[in-house]
C-alpha cells in the first residue's frame, strides 16, 4: 500500500509540475512580445547549431546570480518571461526556402504594430530586428530574424519587459551576436 501511495504522490506532483509549465507556456504565448516561429518549419536536413530556450524560473535564477555583478541587468532578467534563440547552419537553397517564411512573419509583426529598428538587406544577407511596445511604451518583446545565404539562419524572440540600455548586455550574457552591438543610437523614438 505504501508503494502505491508513493507512486500516486509522485504521479500527482508530476502532473502539477506539467500543469504549471503548461500554464506558463499559455501565458507566454498570450504576451504581446511573443512571436511564434513554429511556422518557419526548418527542414529536417538543416543542422541546428545553437538552441537556447530559457523561461521564467531559470531566468530568475540567472537574475539572482548576476545581481551583484550587474544589478541593472539582473533586474531586467527578472522581468523576462522567455529567451529563445535558434541558429541553424544553412546553404543557399535552404536560405531561399526560408526567406518567404520570414517575410510572412514580418507582415504579421507589422500588423501587430511591431517597430522595425534594424534592417539589413544585402545580396547574401537579410537581418531584421523588431521591438514590440506595450500600452505604457515599455519594450515588451524583441525579435531578430537573420539569414546569411551561405552560413546560417538565426531566429530570436525575447519576451518580457526589456530595458533598452541593457539589451547589448543581454546579447553578451547569452552570446547573441545580433544584440551585442545594439546602442542608444539604434533606439527608436517613442
Amino acid at each position: 500500500m505504501k508503494k502505491l501511495i508513493s507512486v500516486l504522490t509522485i504521479l500527482l506532483i508530476g502532473l502539477l509540475v506539467i500543469n504549471v509549465y503548461a500554464d506558463e507556456d499559455k501565458e507566454i504565448k498570450k504576451h504581446p512580445g511573443y512571436v511564434n516561429f513554429d511556422d518557419i518549419d526548418i527542414p529536417g536536413d538543416a543542422e541546428e547549431t545553437v538552441e537556447v530556450y530559457i523561461k521564467g524560473p531559470l531566468l530568475k535564477l540567472v537574475a539572482s546570480i548576476t545581481e551583484h555583478e550587474d544589478p541593472a541587468l539582473s533586474k531586467m532578467l527578472a522581468r523576462l518571461l522567455m529567451v529563445r534563440v535558434n541558429t541553424f547552419s544553412i546553404d543557399p537553397a535552404l536560405a531561399n526556402e526560408l526567406k518567404p517564411k520570414v517575410k510572412k512573419i514580418e507582415k504579421q509583426l507589422q500588423k501587430q504594430k511591431w517597430e522595425k529598428i534594424v534592417r539589413v538587406k544585402e545580396r547574401d544577407e537579410l537581418v531584421n530586428i523588431y521591438l514590440k511596445f506595450d500600452k505604457k511604451d515599455r519594450i515588451a518583446g524583441l525579435v531578430v530574424m537573420a539569414i546569411e545565404d551561405n552560413d546560417e539562419a538565426v531566429f530570436i524572440n525575447i519576451v518580457g519587459e526589456l530595458d533598452w540600455k541593457q539589451i547589448s548586455k543581454l546579447g553578451k550574457k547569452f552570446d547573441i551576436d545580433e544584440l551585442k552591438d545594439v546602442s542608444e543610437e539604434d533606439k527608436p523614438d517613442k
